[in-house]
C-alpha cells in the first residue's frame, strides 16, 4: 500500500451503519420473539403442562448464552489478556441481554406447580398427616380396617415393586404423580411377590425414602424461598452485566487505564458471585425437577454448557460481523484460532464433567442416584437415541474436528464447528429438562417433539437477541477506548 493510500485510508468506526442489514437485525429478532410469544400464550392455555417445560427448556438454553458471555468477559479481566480485547465487545453484548431474563422468568414463576414435584408435596403431606390424626381418633376401628385390608395393600405393594418400567396401569395408579423414581428396578422386582404375600402397607420403602428426602428439603424447596433465591440470582447477574457493560462502553469516550484497572480489580469478586449464583440457579431450576435426586457437580455441568455455547455464539456473531466488513482488521484469523482453542477446551471440559457424573453414579449402582440416567436411557424411545447422539455428535465429532490447528484457522470449518456445537448444546438442555415433561408414573413415554418447544425457543431467543442486537446498534463493535486495543490488533499466534 502506498503512502498516499495509507494517508487517505479511513479509520474504521466499528459502528453499524443505519442503512446496513445489521441495523434491522434487532427488529427481525423482535418479530420472531413476538410471534413465538403469541404461540406460547396460546399453548399456555391449551396445554399448560407442556408449555411450562418447553419454556423452561428455552429459558435455560439462552440464559446459558448470556452467562457464557459474562464468563468470557470475566476471564479476560481476570487474566489481563490483551489478545481478546477486540473480541470482548461481542461477549459484552451477550451479557447486556441478561436483564431481560428477569421478565422471561415470569412464566416459570407462574408455572412452579406444573414444573416442580416439591411444589405440591407439602400440601399432600399435610393431608396425609390429617388422615393419620383422624385415624387415631377412631383407635381400634382404624386398626381393624387396616388388618382386613392388609391383603389388598399387599397386592398393590407387590405390583409396585414387581413392575418394570413399562408396567401396568394399576402399577401407575399406585404411584404418586410426583414420585419420579422408575420403580424398584430388578432387585426389588424379585422380591415383589414376597412383600405382597406378607401384606405390607400401601407405600413401600422406596416411597417412604422418597418422601423423607422431600420432607428434609422442604425448608429449601418451597415457593417463597424459591422465588427469593431467583431474585437474588437475577440481582447478581443484572448488577454484573450493568457494571461491566457500563464501564466498558464509558471507556470508549474516556479512554485511559482507570476503568480497565477498575474492571480487573472487581473481576475476582465478580467471578465468585457468578460461579455461586450460576450453580444454585442450576440446582433450583433444573436439578429440582427431580427433587429426590442430586449431583454436587450439576452446577459445574451447567457452567460447562454455558462456556461452550457462549464461546460458540461469540465466534458466530463475530464471524458474521467480520464478513459484513464492520470490524475492519480488528479481528483476524489469529483471534479466531485462539477462540477455537478455547471452544475445543471447554468441549473437552464439558465431556469430562458429564462422564464423571455418569461414571460415579453408574459405578455406585445406588437406585436413588441411578434414576437420573435410567430415565434417559431405559425410560422410553427417543431419549436413549438422544443420549447416544450427545456423546457422538456433541463430543466425538467436534473433538476430532477442532483438535487440528489447521481446522481452527480455516474460518468456514470453525464457523461450522461453532454452529454444530451450539445446536448440540440446545439438545443437551432438551435432554436435561424434557424427560420430566413426559413422565407419567412408572412409565416414561417416548420422547415427542412438540410445536411449543420451537415456539418457546423463538420467543425466548427472539426477545433476548433483540436486546443484544439493539445494543449492537448503539455502541462501537470494538472497545475503542481500551488502551490494549493496539496490542490486540497486532496479535499473532506463535
Amino acid at each position: 500500500m502506498s503512502k498516499k493510500e495509507v494517508a487517505t485510508k479511513k479509520k474504521p468506526t466499528y459502528r453499524i451503519p443505519a442503512d446496513g442489514p445489521w441495523a434491522n437485525a434487532w427488529k427481525i429478532a423482535a418479530v420472531v420473539g413476538v410471534v413465538g410469544a403469541a404461540g406460547c400464550a396460546f399453548g399456555a392455555m391449551s396445554d399448560p403442562h407442556r408449555f411450562a417445560f418447553s419454556w423452561l427448556f428455552a429459558f435455560m438454553t439462552f440464559l446459558a448464552v448470556g452467562l457464557g458471555g459474562l464468563f468470557f468477559v470475566l476471564g479476560q479481566h481476570l487474566t489481563g489478556a490483551g489478545w481478546g480485547v477486540s473480541l470482548r465487545r461481542t461477549s459484552e453484548f451477550l451479557l447486556s441481554g441478561l436483564p431481560i431474563f428477569l421478565v422471561l422468568f415470569i412464566p416459570i414463576g407462574l408455572s412452579i406447580d406444573q414444573l416442580y414435584p416439591w411444589a405440591h408435596h407439602a400440601a399432600e403431606h399435610g393431608e396425609e398427616h390429617g388422615d393419620e390424626a383422624h385415624g387415631d381418633e377412631h383407635g381400634d376401628d382404624a386398626h381393624g380396617e387396616d388388618a382386613h385390608e392388609g391383603h389388598d395393600h399387599g397386592d398393590e405393594h407387590g405390583s409396585l415393586f414387581g413392575a418394570e418400567l413399562g408396567g401396568t396401569a394399576h402399577a401407575q395408579d399406585t404411584r404418586e404423580s410426583w414420585d419420579l423414581h422408575p420403580g424398584a428396578l430388578e432387585e426389588h422386582g424379585e422380591h415383589g411377590d414376597e412383600h405382597a404375600e406378607e401384606g405390607g402397607h400401601h407405600h413401600g420403602p422406596e416411597h417412604a425414602l422418597h418422601e423423607s428426602i422431600i420432607e428434609e428439603k422442604l425448608p429449601f424447596l418451597n415457593h417463597g424461598f424459591f422465588l427469593l433465591r431467583a431474585g437474588i440470582y437475577f440481582l447478581c447477574w443484572i448488577l454484573l452485566a450493568y457494571l461491566f457493560f457500563t464501564w466498558s462502553t464509558r471507556q470508549d469516550k474516556e479512554k485511559g487505564l482507570e476503568l480497565t484497572k477498575k474492571m480487573q480489580k472487581f473481576a475476582p469478586a465478580a467471578t465468585f458471585i457468578f460461579g455461586l449464583s450460576l450453580t444454585f440457579a442450576a440446582f433450583d431450576w433444573t436439578m429440582s425437577l427431580e427433587p429426590s435426586w442430586y449431583s454436587t457437580i450439576f452446577g459445574v455441568q451447567y457452567f460447562a454448557v454455558s462456556a461452550v455455547i457462549g464461546h460458540a455464539m461469540i465466534i458466530l456473531i463475530t464471524m458474521s460481523l467480520r464478513s459484513s466488513g464492520l470490524l475492519g482488521d480488528a479481528v483476524n484469523v489469529e483471534h479466531f484460532h485462539d477462540m477455537g482453542k478455547l471452544l475445543f477446551g471447554f468441549i473437552v471440559f464439558w465431556a469430562y464433567i458429564s462422564f464423571s457424573q455418569f461414571m460415579l453414579i453408574w459405578y455406585a449402582g445406588i437406585p436413588e442416584e441411578a434414576t437420573y440416567f435410567h430415565l434417559r436411557w431405559w425410560g422410553g424411545g427417543g431419549f436413549m437415541q438422544l443420549s447416544i447422539l450427545l456423546v457422538l455428535a456433541g463430543f466425538v465429532v467436534p473433538f476430532f474436528t477442532l483438535i487440528s490447528r489447521n481446522t481452527k484457522r480455516r474460518l468456514p470449518i470453525l464457523t461450522f464447528g461453532a454452529a454444530w456445537v451450539a445446536v448440540m448444546h440446545i439438545l443437551q438442555e432438551y435432554w436435561i429438562v424434557m424427560p420430566y415433561a413426559e413422565q407419567t408414573g412408572l412409565v416414561q413415554t417416548s420422547m415427542r417433539l412438540h410445536w411449543l418447544d420451537f415456539a418457546a425457543l423463538f420467543a425466548v431467543g427472539g426477545i433476548y437477541l433483540a436486546v443484544v442486537f439493539w445494543n449492537m446498534t448503539r455502541y462501537p463493535l470494538v472497545p475503542v477506548g481500551d488502551p490494549r486495543l493496539d496490542r490486540a490488533l497486532h496479535f499473532e499466534v506463535v
